[in-house]
């Protein structure tokens, strides 16, 4: 395990420059207001997408449908909560050691929910598939790698919470 451990400190560890931060911070303002239909979307899409994560959500079966309002108060509840999270760390870019800090206890908690570590990065791509529509006058490139860097920092921070939680208790994270 202690493989696993190092190889995550071997990875170059992603930053968000300057100039990244301003643009989450700017786009985060014109997002901020669809935050229920973007987690909502973002999860939707997701199990469409990755059936697979489905299980970690305490969903099973086919094709997810806005039928059942059960399963989509469970999803939407899913997503309100990432998009808190999601809302914390934009507010906190400025603040490296407490930005690390929410997403290293992030990675710890969701140690103890035996999050499959391997799909962590899925969820940052659903949900910059996801924010696109409500950005769509003013996505570009730079906008798109600015989310994109931020995911890869959550990722990867992420990951190393999980590994240093799973390490403390002696156990084997799922891969």
């Amino acid at each position: 395990m202690g493989c696993r451990l190092s190889s995550v400190h071997e990875e170059a560890k992603p930053q968000l420059s300057k100039d990244q931060a301003r643009i989450l911070t700017t786009t985060w303002h014109e997002i901020h207001g669809d935050l229920e239909k973007i987690g909502l979307l973002m999860f939707m899409g997701m199990f469409d997408n990755h059936p697979e994560t489905k299980q970690f959500f305490g969903l099973t079966g086919g094709p997810m449908t806005s039928d059942d309002p059960k399963v989509i108060q469970k999803i939407q509840e899913h997503g309100l909560r990432f998009m808190t999270i999601a809302r914390r760390l934009v507010r906190n870019l400025d603040e490296r050691d407490k930005f690390e800090s929410i997403i290293l206890d992030l990675g710890r908690r969701h140690n103890s929910y035996k999050a499959d570590i391997n799909l962590i990065d899925m969820f940052g791509q659903q949900f910059i598939s996801s924010i696109q529509p409500t950005l769509k006058n003013n996505w570009n490139p730079a906008v798109e790698d600015a989310w994109t860097q931020l995911f890869k920092c959550i990722s990867y921070t992420m990951k190393l919470g999980i590994l240093e939680a799973a390490a403390e208790e002696g156990k084997d994270p799922l891969f």
